[in-house]
């Protein structure tokens, strides 16, 4: 790519903002070696300025760098912020998030690369944070699945239909948009979609776990034993249709997110 005038005014007015909050930055060197700009624009992403925030993701568009790991980072951080999370553990997760997204730099989006990415972060703190950072990790995933591949998949149907071997689950997932669901079904469904909409996860993937929490719900029909043993049933029939395992793992992490509003439906009681 082509350093262009709009370029280098963009970066020279990150470098000077970021100064400020994250220390020098070689604008240049931003343009020229793609790990260091990933590792400046992860810092930058991390600080709790709102205009150097918004530089950040600016520069990481234009640059094509770091772009999905930034948004997982920004809906991360709000997340924690809609539930109200202590200020002290939100500093934590930033400091923390700043060391392991800085291992995610080109790896293959798949947990095992995740968990390697992982393991070098644990070998490199002390024994008392293991515990906060393997948490951080688990929770963390599923924003960095959502932003680097899942929401890509699924924008490109033909990719995503290599990953799922089962004609009927496809054309199903093709036209669930024309699906016709009840009140009582569109209930948990709207206020998940808003639950995720307040934590700041981005439409795209808020369109990703709606569809797999409508697959769901029409799977939810076919049974009518107890609240709980019904949608464990659903789950493990609907999860064999993924064939790949971390397209199997985040399934189960939106099942898992979906079941706290299916089950408080107050039509069910």
């Amino acid at each position: 790519m082509t350093l262009t005038n709009q370029n280098l005014i963009a970066l020279s007015k990150f470098a000077i903002k970021a100064k400020k909050h994250i220390g020098m930055v070689k604008a240049i060197e931003m343009f020229n070696d793609e790990e260091y700009a990933n590792n400046i624009l992860i810092k930058a992403s991390l600080s709790n300025n709102e205009e150097l925030i918004d530089l950040t993701k600016k520069i990481s568009s234009e640059l094509h760098i770091g772009v999905n790991v930034i948004n997982a980072i920004e809906s991360y951080i709000n997340s924690l912020k809609a539930k109200d999370a202590k200020s002290e553990c939100i500093e934590d997760s930033q400091y923390f998030l700043s060391k392991l997204t800085q291992n995610l730099y080109g790896i293959h989006t798949d947990g095992e690369t995740y968990r390697r990415a992982v393991d070098a972060l644990i070998q490199n703190i002390g024994i008392e944070d293991k515990a906060f950072c393997i948490n951080l990790a688990r929770e963390f995933y599923p924003f960095w699945i959502n932003e680097s591949e899942l929401a890509t998949e699924i924008n490109h149907e033909q990719n995503f239909k290599l990953n799922i071997h089962k004609e009927e689950f496809i054309d199903l997932w093709n036209s669930i948009n024309q699906e016709f669901f009840s009140d009582e079904e569109n209930w948990p469904l709207n206020l998940y979609a808003e639950s995720m909409r307040k934590m700041g996860v981005s439409e795209k993937a808020i369109d990703v776990n709606q569809k797999i929490a409508q697959v769901i719900t029409i799977e939810l029909r076919n049974d009518h034993s107890s609240p709980e043993e019904t949608y464990r049933d659903a789950i493990n029939r609907t999860q064999h249709l993924f064939s790949r395992q971390d397209l199997i793992a985040f399934f189960l992490i939106v099942s898992r997110e979906f079941y706290h509003f299916w089950i408080e439906q107050p039509l069910k009681h």
